[in-house]
Parts: structure tokens; C-alpha cells; sequence
């Protein structure tokens, strides 16, 4: 198919926009790996819905359309060999057989069509009676539902207490049937009856929940959002409605609580050893575990664009399971949208019956995500966690050792033994440490070592034990869940069963309630540490190449941990290139582009050929930016924030941002490589006066320390650009200036559109501590493997092609915070003469990097701002009026709370 000249697009698109659609279209219609970069501001996300599903709407008519046109062909065929006969077989065969045979071949590729295209109009006629079904829904259903919520909120509560009467030892003990114990989820009838219907869809994902409603909302606003049929997807935590499961707050417990209450509600009973039966209390499924009403929640949410929060609302009228519901939703689903870690995790993404192959995988904010990737596939553990379980195992095995099978016993002791190994390689004797929170908050350096996996095995000693049986066993039999019961002392605590468990319960909680200390966490309810440490250990069955375990021991033993640290996370993405039809990672900066052709795609086996790129330049006008790089500073010193030498340009840089905010009105954001520099740079202005000075034309506003007070200083910034840049402000000041950090709180996610970043000033170069030893570790495998992916000319080596692109990177989000729609305008700085090179300029935006000016004297690059027509216009008449609002790019802003503003809290530096 060629790519339309006209996509449906809710206005006249952009110029840009168009090419973006257009290539959007051919990267998925020549199954392509595409990188797309589109810089904020551009509707990129509209483009990419249009695009996508202009291609999966054409494609859906034209496969139809195909089907058709050759079943016509097939029969036309068989006409023809009625009306003609062939004077000679060449093969010698009778005719009659060859005429047979030919007939057997085309009736049976004839049937084969038809069941095809039958399957097709059954599914086009289901989801037509579905949307008929949906409007036909009287809101009495829902109103009849809603009251009886309250009677499953008041079960939810019983089944809470009866619940402290179900466990006893018959549960705790591993058995030799416990395959018959496993609660399994049953695949719904819907799902199981749709399975054969295998149609293309579009799975969109990004990194949060919040960026998904955004997404959706979008979808809302474009022509499709009548027509398309989108599902979002979630975890449990996000979307159980179970007061009973969510109140447990542990995604792990939540998951394992929720597949525990689909078992059905008899058991069998046990007995004794005499034959006499035991008594025991019945298990309690789901409410909201309805066939029914989850069909009728799914076929709400196919046919009506809906974020999570309106699945969850839905959900709760209905008194139907909204996570379900969104599972079974997934046949019938044309776009589905997911958060990262459901999609890039394969064992979360099987679960959720989420496939790739066939279909098409847009990545959008996808300037992390090889970063993510490594994130997510990323284990520590920590000698606390590792201690403890080895204590409670123990626990577990004195109890129930002569109860145990031997076949039991053994991997138990097996397991004990791993630990043991596991605690020696950190140090770790005897008993678990007390004060857990005293353990982990010991910030000393410790000593560090970095292994391969198969070396840390021989090291620490378990190399002989089969680590594939051992995490096996434990996952088959819910170790992690057993263990539990036994509460992570220590002194050993025995775990009783009902009644005494009961009146326990009660007591300690009235112990606990007077004298538990302040930040302990409940020991049940951030669920079993067995967890991480059996991610850790399928860690070690990886290649070693890919990955590597980093030890690090603590003054405190306790409060060493075990890391694995995925170097190539591309090994994990080949399923993305070999099974889906095209892949689109997209973003507002993707450079340096080399990072994902190499280091993803091409790490995942993809030839270079399959990959394509574009790159498209900013809507606003080409005199509505204007990007510098300053290689001196006003008194002629040469900028170079570079480790050794920054101190030393502390005066230079108060002097150098006085002049900037002497010629820009409005809003100074500047961005600096470090919080020590940070406050290296503000002690030194605070003991030289440099502070005053600079607000003798802005407020001076400084990062905050604690995430929590992120709204507040961002909510006055803004106060104070409307205040000072109001026409009727006589107190001489044009604006504020806020001190960020590059890498930080507020460099990424946060919009200073308009007045509250007319000039964005990014000092110095953030480059990573080169010696850290995991980054060492990254170069070292890099410069190892990936050397024959270079282009032809690069002299740098994989690792400092790597180890520059993380400074990029950050830098480049951190102008990303400027310039946020059509009609914005700022001035970019950049502060270093390094930025000055070829291989600097290279890693920019291409929109930044097209209008790049090097400045090599102070005074020109002062001159410039100011010839600039735009920014020498009063703006004051144009200006957009800001609100706390413009800072978060909300879909809803109605959501956004009113913020109290607490002045004394306010870390202005003013007011010392």
C-alpha cells in the first residue's frame, strides 16, 4: 500500500506533521525498525495516532479486499477448466487425474479463503451487536449494581477476619500433590472462544500510567475516536477494586491473594492419619469475579475510548473486575495501550496475554528506553533480605522437617545452602539484624567487586547446585508465600493456626499500636524478600556476557547487597525484532540515534538495512529560537565547567547570568551538572554577595531537595514571573531564575513553557564519574562487542560513544523544557566551550543543531539576544498567562488540586 497524501487529522496538519504520518505509514506498511524524533511541542502524538491507524484501517480493507479479489480469481480459474479441455498432459498422467487434482488443490485453497473471510464478518458482526448491546445497557443496571456494592464492601470486611481462620500447618506444609494446590487462571470463555481470530493491532506504550491517560485522551480528540476500538492495560494494583486484595498494598501479595481467591470454594478435606476428617474453613472467591458482568464491563471499554480511571469507575458500578475485564478486552481490542514494564517484561506480558508477533509496537518517550530495559531487568538484593529469608527457611524447616518428603527436604536444604553462600559473600553471620531501617540507610562506600555470572557462582561456592530445579521447585510449591507465616525475628516464632492465631493477632497489634517505632513497616505486608532473590537467581543462569554481579560489602554486613546489572539490553529485545511486523521507538529527542541502532536494534540481531530514521524540525519560526553556545564569559575567561576547573569560574558565572537576566524578561531556568556544584555554586554566591545581585532583577528560586516540595517552589517561580514581568510592578525585577540540576527533579516531565523559560542555561557538560564501576564495566563491554558496529570514520570507541551519549542525553531533555508549542519562544544557552565540537553538535536535536551559533567573545553573543526581534518586542502583550497548570503536561488539568502555598517552606534563597 502507498502511503495516502491526505491522513484524517482533527485540523490542517503542519507541514512537518504530514511527513511524520507519511512515514509513520511506510515504516509500518515495509515492516521496518523506525526512530522517530519529533521535538515537543509538534503534536507528535497526534501524528502518531493518525498515522497508525490510518495505516491499520487501510490495511484491515485491503487484507479483505485481498481475500476477495482472490477467491474470484480461484473460481474464475475453475470456470475455465470446465469450458476448456487440454489437447495433451505433459506429464503423462491420465487426465481425468490431473483435472482432479487441480480441482482438490483449488477448492481446497477456495475453502481456506472463505473460512478466512467468514471469520472476519463473524467478528465484524459480534462487535456490531457489541456496540448495539452496549447502548441498549439501561442505566438501571448500573444503578441496580451500585447498591450492592455496599453489601461486597461488608463481605470484603467479614472475609478479612475469616481469613485469620484459614491458615494453618496443612497449609504452610509443602506437599507432594502441591501441583494440585496451584490457584490457576482459568482463561475466560470469551478469550478461549476469540483465540482463532488473528487480526493486527497497534500495542502503544509509554513509561507511566499518567503519559497512557494523556495518550488516550488524545485518541479521544482524533478522528478515530469514535471508531476505535483501545484498551488499556495494568497491573492488579492498578486496577483491582477488591478492598480485601488492595488494602494488602504488596503488588506481589495482591497478585498472589487475587489468583488464591479463584480457587473454587470447596476443597478437599484433609485427614488424619486414622482416616477421621479434619474440619476446615471453606476458601471465599472473588465477588467481582462475575462471568456476566465482566463480559459487560469488556464490552463497555471496546467500545468506548477509556482511560484506566474510567475503567475502574465503570468497574465499580458494574461490581465488575476491571482487570480482567481489560484482559478479555484484548481480542476485540484495534489499539492497546500498556506501561513499559508490562510490555517489556516478558513474563508480565505473557501473563497478560499480550503478543507481538504480527502486530505493530509504537514505544513513545523512548529517549530512556534502553535505560528502562536495563532498569527493569535489574535485580539487587540486600543482606538483610538475604539473612532474614535464610532465618524464616530455617524456621520452616526445623517445624516441618519430619513431616517433609525427602524429595522436599532436599532442594529445602539446597536452598539453605545457596543462602549460606549468599550471606558468606557479604560478610552475613548468625541471626538477622533488628532495626532493619538502620541497615539500609548506611550510606558508607563499601567495598566493591564485579563478577561474571558463572565466576560468582564458583566464588561464592553453590556452582554445583542447579539453580533452574531450585527456582523451579520454590515458585511450584509458593515458597515465598509459605515463608510468610513466619515472622522475620530474631527469635524463632513459632506460626500457630486459628483461634490462638487469632487472639495473637489481637494482642500484638495492641503491643505494637504503643510501642512500634516510627517508619517500621509491617513485616507481611511488603511481602516475602524470597521474591527478589529468586529474580536474582534466574539472573545467574544468563549469559556472561550480558550481564554481571556486583558485591558490595558494608561496615554493616547487613547493609551490603548483591546486584545483577544487565549490560546489554538488547539480548532482551530480540523478540521485538523478530516477531512483530514494525516497531516505532519515538521520542521529542532521540539523540544521539547511533545508541538505538546500535545498542537496540542492532544488538538484537536486526541488520542495519531494516532500520529507518526520522528526524523532523520544529513548528515555531526559525526567529523563535535562538540557540548559543558561549565559550567565554564576560570577563574573557574561557568556560570550562569541566571537574578540575570549575571552581574556578564560580564569580565568572554569577557575573555571566547577572547580564543574561539584565536582557531577558520573564523566566531563567538554569540547569547545572551536579547537586554538589549546585551547592558549591550557591554557597560561593551567598559569601560574595553575588546573590543580592542577582536579584536586583530576578527572584532566585533553587531546586528542592525533597521531591514533596516540587509543586511549591514550582507554584511560586511562577507566582513571581507574574508579579515581576506585570507592567504595574515598580520593585525593578523582570522575572525569577530557578537553579535546576541536569538529571534532576525538574529536568524532565515538567513544561516551562511561555514566561517561565524565556532563556534556558545549561552549564558545563554532565558528564558521569568515569570511574564508577558498573559504568567502567559498560564501556569495558561495550568496547568488547560492539566495535563492529561502528560507521566507517568514527575514531571513538563504543564505550565513549556510549559514555558521551549519557551527557547528551540529559542535556538534551533539559533544553527540551523550553519551547512547548507553535507560538513559544526562548533563548538556549550553552555554557561550555566543549559544546563547541563537531561531536557535540552532532548529539543535539537536529533542531537546535541546525541553528547553532558559536560565540567566541561574551559581548556579541549579549548583542545577538538582543537584536532578535522577538525578544526585543515588549512580549507583555503577548504573552500567555501562567498558571501552576502550565508546568505538567495533564491531559485533565481539573485534576490538579489547589496547592496551598506554604510560604514558610518556600526554599527561597532571599529570605535566609
Amino acid at each position: 500500500m502507498e502511503a495516502p497524501e491526505v491522513f484524517r487529522f482533527p485540523f490542517e496538519p503542519y507541514p512537518i506533521q504530514q511527513d511524520f504520518m507519511k512515514n509513520v505509514y511506510k515504516c509500518i506498511e515495509q515492516g521496518k525498525l523506525g526512530i522517530f524524533e519529533s521535538p515537543t511541542g509538534t503534536g507528535k502524538s497526534l501524528s502518531l495516532i493518525c498515522g497508525t491507524l490510518t495505516w491499520l484501517t487501510d490495511h484491515d480493507q485491503h487484507e479483505k479486499l485481498l481475500l476477495e479479489q482472490k477467491l474470484n480469481i480461484l473460481k474464475k480459474a475453475d470456470d475455465l477448466e470446465e469450458t476448456s479441455k487440454p489437447s495433451a498432459n505433459v506429464s503423462g498422467e491420465p487426465m481425468w487425474f490431473t483435472l482432479a487434482t487441480k480441482n482438490v488443490r483449488n477448492s481446497h485453497e477456495q475453502q481456506q479463503i472463505m473460512a478466512k473471510l467468514k471469520k472476519i464478518l463473524q467478528k465484524e458482526e459480534r462487535i456490531h451487536k457489541l456496540k448495539q448491546r452496549v447502548q441498549n445497557i439501561s442505566s438501571n443496571a448500573l444503578s441496580h449494581s451500585e447498591s450492592k456494592s455496599n453489601v461486597y464492601g461488608t463481605y470484603a470486611k467479614k472475609d478479612r477476619i475469616s481469613e485469620l481462620f484459614t491458615i494453618d500447618d496443612d497449609d504452610v506444609l509443602i506437599k507432594d500433590d502441591s501441583d494440585d494446590e496451584l490457584p490457576v487462571e482459568e482463561p475466560c470463555e470469551e478469550m478461549v472462544n476469540n483465540e482463532a481470530v488473528d487480526d493486527t493491532k497497534i500495542i502503544f506504550a509509554s513509561r507511566t500510567h499518567t503519559q497512557i491517560s494523556q495518550f488516550v485522551q488524545e485518541v479521544k480528540k482524533s478522528p478515530f475516536g469514535d471508531s476505535i476500538r483501545l484498551i488499556s492495560l495494568a497491573s492488579r494494583q492498578q486496577l483491582c477494586i477488591n478492598e480485601e486484595i488492595i488494602s494488602l498494598k504488596n503488588s506481589t501479595l495482591i497478585n498472589e491473594r487475587c489468583l488464591e481467591m479463584q480457587k473454587k470454594k470447596s476443597n478437599p478435606t484433609s485427614v488424619t492419619d486414622d482416616g477421621r476428617p479434619l474440619k476446615k474453613a471453606k476458601k471465599s472467591s472473588c465477588p467481582f469475579r462475575d462471568h456476566e458482568r465482566i463480559q459487560l464491563l469488556r464490552d463497555i471499554a471496546v467500545t468506548e475510548v477509556a482511560d484506566i480511571e474510567s475503567l475502574i469507575l465503570s468497574g465499580k458500578k458494574l461490581n465488575a473486575c476491571p482487570y480482567y475485564a481489560a484482559r478479555t478486552a484484548i481480542t476485540d481490542a484495534q489499539l492497546i495501550a500498556v506501561p513499559y514494564a508490562t510490555l517489556l517484561k516478558k513474563n508480565t506480558r505473557e501473563s497478560c496475554g499480550l503478543k507481538l508477533r504480527n502486530n505493530v509496537i509504537i514505544i513513545d518517550e523512548a529517549h530512556n528506553l534502553l535505560d528502562a530495559i536495563s532498569s527493569l531487568h535489574t535485580i539487587c538484593i540486600w543482606g538483610h533480605q538475604i539473612s532474614q529469608v535464610h532465618w524464616q527457611l530455617l524456621q520452616y524447616h526445623q517445624r516441618y522437617n519430619a513431616r517433609l518428603s525427602a524429595k522436599n527436604v532436599l532442594p529445602i536444604k539446597q536452598l539453605l545452602f545457596f543462602l549460606s553462600c549468599l550471606m558468606k559473600s557479604l560478610d552475613l553471620h548468625g541471626k538477622p539484624e533488628p532495626n532493619h531501617q538502620v541497615v539500609i540507610e548506611d550510606k558508607s562506600e563499601g567495598d566493591e567487586k564485579i563478577y561474571e555470572c558463572s565466576k560468582f557462582c564458583v566464588e561464592a561456592g553453590f556452582d554445583h547446585i542447579n539453580i533452574h530445579t531450585l527456582v523451579d521447585f520454590c515458585e511450584k510449591n509458593k515458597l515465598p508465600q509459605k515463608l510468610l507465616n513466619f515472622k522475620p525475628v530474631t527469635t524463632e516464632v513459632t506460626p500457630v493456626g486459628g483461634l490462638k492465631r487469632f487472639i495473637g493477632k489481637l494482642q500484638s497489634d495492641r503491643v505494637q499500636e504503643n510501642s512500634a517505632p516510627v517508619g517500621e513497616t509491617d513485616w507481611k505486608g511488603a511481602g516475602s524478600s524470597l521474591i527478589p532473590i529468586l529474580e536474582f537467581m534466574r539472573c545467574l543462569r544468563n549469559s556472561d556476557q550480558d550481564g554481571r554481579i556486583l558485591c558490595v560489602k558494608k561496615a554493616i554486613p547487613a547493609g551490603g547487597y548483591l546486584k545483577y546489572i544487565l549490560l546489554n539490553p538488547g539480548s532482551l529485545f530480540k523478540d521485538f525484532v523478530n516477531e512483530p511486523r514494525a516497531v516505532i521507538v519515538a521520542g521529542g529527542t532521540m539523540q544521539p540515534i547511533s545508541e538505538f541502532r546500535f545498542q537496540l536494534f542492532g544488538a538484537a540481531g536486526s541488520p542495519q538495512s531494516r532500520i529507518a530514521t526520522f528526524s523532523c524540525d520544529h513548528i515555531i519560526p526559525p526567529d523563535h529560537v535562538l540557540p548559543l553556545v558561549l565559550t567565554r564569559g564576560p570577563s574573557n575567561k574561557e568556560l570550562d565547567f569541566s571537574w578540575a576547573n570549575r571552581s574556578n569560574l564560580l564569580d565568572e558565572l554569577a557575573n555571566f547570568l547577572s547580564n543574561i537576566n539584565q536582557v531577558v524578561s520573564g523566566g531563567v531556568v538554569c540547569f547545572l551538572p551536579s547537586y554538589d556544584f549546585e551547592n558549591q555554586v550557591f554557597e560561593h554566591w551567598m559569601r560574595n554577595n553575588h546573590v543580592s545581585k542577582l536579584e536586583n532583577r530576578k527572584k532566585l528560586f533553587r531546586e528542592p531537595k525533597e521531591a514533596k516540595e516540587v509543586e511549591h517552589v514550582l507554584a511560586e517561580y511562577a507566582r513571581s514571573i507574574r508579579q515581576f514581568t506585570n507592567p504595574s510592578s515598580k520593585c525593578g525585577k523582570n522575572g525569577a531564575m530557578l537553579l535546576c540540576v541536569v538529571g534532576g527533579k525538574l529536568s524532565e516531565g515538567i513544561n516551562f513553557s511561555d514566561d517561565l523559560a524565556r532563556c534556558v542555561v545549561v552549564v558545563g557538560l554532565p558528564y558521569a564519574n568515569s570511574q564508577a564501576v558498573t559504568l567502567k564495566e559498560k564501556m569495558d563491554y561495550l568496547d568488547n562487542n560492539a566495535a563492529s558496529f561502528l560507521p566507517e570514520g568514527e575514531v571513538r570507541s563504543p564505550g565513549q560513544i556510549y559514555y558521551e551519549s549519557l551527557c547528551f542525553k540529559a542535556v538534551n531533555q533539559s533544553i527540551g523544557r523550553a519551547i512547548r508549542h507553535s507560538k513559544d519562544y526562548a533563548v538556549l544557552l550553552l555554557a561550555d566551550h566543549r559544546y563547541s565540537r563537531p561531536n557535540s553538535i552532532s548529539s543535539l536535536p537536529g533542531w537546535i543543531a541546525r541553528h547553532l551559533k558559536v560565540c567566541a567573545n561574551f559581548g556579541p553573543s549579549l548583542a545577538s539576544i538582543r537584536k532578535v526581534k522577538i525578544f526585543s518586542q515588549l512580549h507583555l502583550a503577548v504573552r500567555v498567562i501562567i498558571s501552576f497548570s502550565s508546568f505538567l503536561p495533564c491531559a485533565n488539568k481539573k485534576r490538579l488540586m489547589p496547592i496551598q502555598l506554604a510560604h514558610k517552606n518556600m526554599r527561597h534563597v532571599g529570605e535566609n
